[in-house]
């Protein structure tokens, strides 16, 4: 459909993932850059669609059994802080601090007003919340292209790859929160970061890589791969419905 084409939506997508590992049809609403407040709870616009808010969308489907919600940092802004690492020697400045801290603020009160109306869903069906995960490796390795960034950057230092961890943790740990006081699942994919050992293309029968570079269409995102390891942790939090579906 337009909407499909306009967000983004593939064959590799979480849903159609987790489609294929239930046997189940799942409706797939996820659309790039959507966020909880313009995406999820209210309208988004997206090349020059504009799409109904997920949530309404959800409240119309009939014999709704389960929901997975999968919420990174782009409710934080996550490429203007990341773009800011790479771009000076070390980005733990107060200034950028203190933008995070709001941005996380705002974010935790439209998180609650989310799990609010998902535990309000008609039939109650079962909900999932799939935490971000840690797109960086520990250990920086200077001769990674994704860790150098574009040629004028400075590039990512190990200071700077523990901050963004830190932040990411942060975020987990309002989604957790928040999923634990309404009773949801929480899955938690465990995927291969960037420049992480055995994280590149191989021609010897390997999967490949979790996560796309900065040179793939859509970086810091899930391959095929990641996106099937992300389904698999979905899946197993998935109960049947009283008739074995």
């Amino acid at each position: 459909s337009p909407a499909d084409a306009a967000c983004g939506r593939s064959t590799d997508s979480l849903a159609a993932e987790v489609s294929g590992l239930l046997a189940a049809p799942v409706l797939n609403l996820a659309c790039l850059s959507a966020t909880t407040a313009a995406g999820l709870l209210g309208p988004q616009e997206r090349s020059g669609l504009l799409l109904p808010p997920q949530v309404g969308v959800l409240k119309q489907v009939q014999g709704l059994q389960f929901v997975a919600v999968a919420i990174g940092p782009n409710d934080l802004g996550w490429s203007d802080l990341v773009t800011y690492c790479y771009a000076v020697e070390n980005c733990a400045d107060n200034l950028s601090q203190g933008e995070f801290d709001y941005r996380l603020s705002a974010f935790d009160r439209d998180y609650g007003t989310l799990l609010a109306e998902l535990a309000a869903l008609p039939g109650q069906p079962q909900v999932v919340v799939v935490t971000s995960y840690d797109a960086l490796p520990a250990t920086i390795d200077p001769a990674c292209p994704d860790l150098r960034g574009p040629a004028a950057a400075a590039g990512l230092t190990t200071a700077e790859a523990d901050l963004l961890a830190a932040r990411n943790d942060q975020l987990n740990t309002i989604l957790v929160a928040g999923a634990r006081k309404y009773g949801f699942g929480v899955a938690r994919p465990h995927l291969s970061p960037l420049c992480a050992p055995g994280s590149t293309e191989t021609v010897d029968g390997s999967t490949g890589p979790d996560l796309q570079g900065l040179a793939d269409p859509f970086p810091f995102h899930p391959t095929g791969t990641g996106s099937l390891r992300t389904a698999a942790a979905v899946a197993r939090l998935i109960t049947p419905d009283p008739d074995g579906n």
